[in-house]
């Protein structure tokens, strides 16, 4: 932290001395701001016509229709509308995109790519970004989802202009900032489960150069799960100050503080031998006990926890030097998550510790005919980790590790137009990355085995960008892309060096499509197609050691293939909006072969508990508990990835004589089946569904509205991810090796929300 602020105040000192400080009245309000000053927009093409959404994804305002990105944009209106709050309520909106939890990890799947993220060892392949701000851990995103203007879902590789290891895509979030008026909000949500939401937020300017905004959201809503897991209890706040002391330099101070409370997830109870509880949302205290499985006395009980507390300070300084612009991103973020979850089906409980700052400074500038931004980054990571496994009398673990992670890049994009309908893109990122690890693990197997956790590693590389966009009109453009991305190599406990790490995984990503609107822009037709190609795909899964033990283990996968094609469609029919989007999804392992342990006296007599699809060898002793299986999964589907999803939603304001208006609204989306982890085991394949939902809204011309919704109406269970149970004991003895612990969606909520606006 003493680092950070030190190297924020060396950079404001120098700007402030170098840069004439000049009195504009009303700069805050002026409508000369630069356009990182407003980093959302609408702007309405004609009066009755589908509006453009401006983003900022290319790092520069660009309408979505003039961009060649992969990008979905969920504006703070919908984000609202549709009840999202945090990051598992996305996959309702965005097709492609899955989600799980795990304690206070989130799990975020693109297209089937993603990361298994369970620890402090784990890196997401899809990047969370806080206003421009590289998130690092999964338990850092948890309660960010309040008091935003726009997410950006992109997907695919973004390599040339994204902090680090956005191989799957990225996820960026914008927030409100002060506004040029004095304006104030605030929603209540009330719904079954005991929810009750409350948010707010208040801003405008201070002084003729100053404004604030401060926001703040409280949550507390009970377990789906019968038992109370899968509950939600937290607060988060936020405080924002502008300040623009003249018409080319503006300064961004973003601060946040976010407690999450709570039982935590827990998994629901799935098997192919065993008899399915009638209700799906059974809690695991309450569902099947293992049959024939190792575990003794350690069983699953409701003493589970998750207590995460994240405090963040960010900046971004954007300075009109004449030829360019100059924007400096210097941020520090440190999450401290601890939790305590029975959701692999045994105890697991851990306590983490995570530091980073990391710095961004661009130029970039944009004429007529060029477009351009150029950058440096670097990023700091310092973590502790301190878990311990309980499944007695098998196994009992005690990881103690401390991680460090160094990383820098260098990166400039550009888009030259060599004339008024043809565009030419071209972009490149250095990346290189330094991580280290030490510890010591613990395992009582039951022989007491203490293992060093030492590690080092050293990884860099080379991304690129290019492609074409062509304007067949001004309403109607092709374009055609092919980028690179990569993710860092890095370690996991319980095995010992050099045998712990893993490398980096690597994607090219083909991409042709064309944006269009017609019928004087009240209809759009955008449609993608896609190729990607995976090298050494890491794949992270719960598995069994070779000294006998159950941990975390990421694997190279090796090669894998994804092609597809999304289709969306808007249109506006009368006063209505119909946004209809689906999309199509091939994955294959083009090789995926790892070694397997089976743990248990069963070994022994050349029985395996392991139940995968995928083709099994032979078993080769190791001692008499164990022996080791190679399993090759070449030609399986991705995990997370159905082939088919989809969405179709449609709203109808209706006007009333007093200038007030009623919107009813309809929604569905569906997915079709889809495996949940790479165990390849039945009871981790998902059929897949159709759920649907609806709302009712009073919205009066005086600034309050009156929201009644329904979700999931047909209470259909939607499963997200979830953990193979590693110590039952083989099916010929009496075992159940297809038992699974599901991460499951909500059930069917209901409930009224209530929001107005002062202005």
């Amino acid at each position: 932290m003493r680092k950070f602020i030190t190297s924020i105040s060396y950079f404001a000192f120098a700007i402030c001395t170098a840069t004439p400080i000049i009195a504009h009245a009303d700069i805050i309000n002026s409508e000369n701001t630069s356009p990182e000053d407003e980093q959302y927009r609408e702007k309405s093409v004609s009066n009755s016509g589908i509006s453009d959404i401006i983003v900022t994804a290319s790092r520069r305002e660009q309408s979505v229709q003039k961009s060649s990105l992969a990008i979905e944009v969920l504006d703070g209106g919908a984000l609202v509308n549709q009840g999202i709050t945090k990051v598992a309520d996305l996959q309702n909106a965005v097709p492609s995109l899955t989600s799980a939890s795990s304690g206070q990890n989130i799990s975020t799947y693109i297209r089937g790519v993603g990361s298994f993220a369970t620890d402090a060892n784990s890196d997401s392949s899809i990047a969370y970004n806080l206003n421009g701000v590289f998130i690092s851990r999964p338990a850092g995103v948890g309660a960010i989802f309040f008091d935003l203007d726009r997410v950006e879902v992109l997907k695919g590789p973004q390599g040339t202009l994204y902090g680090r290891n956005a191989s799957g895509g990225a996820i960026n979030l914008i927030t409100r900032r002060p506004s040029k008026a004095l304006e104030a909000d605030f929603s209540a949500d009330i719904g079954n489960y005991g929810l009750l939401r409350l948010s707010g937020g208040v801003g405008g300017p201070v002084t003729d150069t100053l404004g604030i905004r401060a926001a703040v959201q409280h949550t507390k809503r009970d377990g789906y799960l019968t038992d109370g897991y899968n509950d939600q209890s937290d607060i988060a706040s936020r405080l924002s100050v502008l300040w623009q002391p003249t018409n080319t330099v503006s300064l961004l101070v973003v601060g946040e503080y976010m407690k999450l409370d709570g039982r935590g997830s827990g998994g629901a109870f799935r098997s192919s031998l065993q008899p399915q509880p009638h209700d799906p949302w059974t809690g695991p205290t309450q569902a099947p006990p293992p049959a024939a499985a190792l575990i003794g006395p350690d069983k699953i009980t409701t003493n589970g926890f998750v207590d995460t507390r994240i405090a963040a300070i960010s900046a971004q300084l954007d300075i009109d030097l004449g030829f360019a612009n100059l924007t400096f991103l210097p941020a520090y973020r440190d999450t401290k998550p601890s939790t305590l979850t029975y959701q692999p089906g045994f105890y697991f409980g851990t306590a983490e510790t995570a530091q980073q700052q990391s710095y961004e400074l661009r130029l970039s500038n944009e004429s007529d005919r060029l477009k351009w931004v150029i950058g440096a980054y670097y990023f700091d990571e310092d973590q502790t980790q301190d878990y311990t496994l309980l499944a007695r009398p098998i196994q009992q673990n005690h990881v103690q590790t401390t991680l460090s992670t160094k990383a820098y890049a260098f990166f400039g994009e550009a888009n030259l137009s060599l004339s008024e309908q043809f565009r030419i893109i071209g972009g490149l990122r250095y990346s290189n990355d330094k991580k280290g690890q030490n510890g010591i693990s613990t395992a009582t197997l039951p022989v007491l085995t203490i293992t060093d956790n030492f590690g080092r590693r050293k990884d860099d590389n080379i991304s690129f960008r290019a492609g074409l966009e062509y304007d067949l009109s001004p309403r109607n453009m092709l374009f055609a892309t092919v980028s690179t991305g990569y993710k860092a190599g890095g370690f996991y406990p319980s095995v010992t060096a050099p045998n712990n790490n893993f490398k980096p995984e690597k994607i090219t990503a083909y991409t042709i499509g064309s944006r269009n609107r017609f019928l004087d822009n009240n209809l759009q037709i955008n449609i993608e197609g896609f190729y990607w190609k995976y090298d050494d795909k890491q794949e992270r899964f719960l598995g069994v050691l070779p000294s006998g033990g159950t941990g975390l283990l990421t694997t190279n996968a090796g090669a894998a293939t994804l092609y597809g094609a999304n289709l969306d469609i808007m249109a506006k029919i009368g006063a209505g909006t119909l946004r209809i989007n689906g999309e199509y999804l091939h994955t294959k392992y083009d090789s995926f072969v790892y070694t397997a342990v089976s743990a248990g006296p069963a070994a022994s007599f050349g029985y395996s508990p392991l139940a995968t699809t995928c083709a099994i060898g032979p078993l080769t002793p190791i001692n008499p508990a164990l022996a080791t299986n190679r399993i090759d999964c070449s030609g399986m589907p991705l995990p997370h990835a159905p082939k088919w999803t989809g969405s179709v939603k449609y709203d109808y304001p209706i006007e009333l004589s007093s200038g007030d208006h009623i919107i009813p609204a309809a929604s569905m989306k569906f997915a079709s089946s889809m495996y949940l982890s790479p165990d390849y085991i039945s009871s981790a394949y998902d059929d897949g569904y159709a759920a649907f939902d609806a709302d009712l809204t009073f919205e009066s011309r005086h600034g309050f509205s009156v929201t009644g919704w329904v979700r999931n109406i047909g209470n259909q269970a939607i499963y997200s991810g979830g953990y193979r149970y590693p110590f039952s004991l083989p099916r010929q003895i009496g075992g159940d090796p297809t038992l699974f612990y599901a991460d499951i969606r909500p059930p069917r909520t209901y409930g009224i929300t209530v929001r107005a606006t002062l202005r």
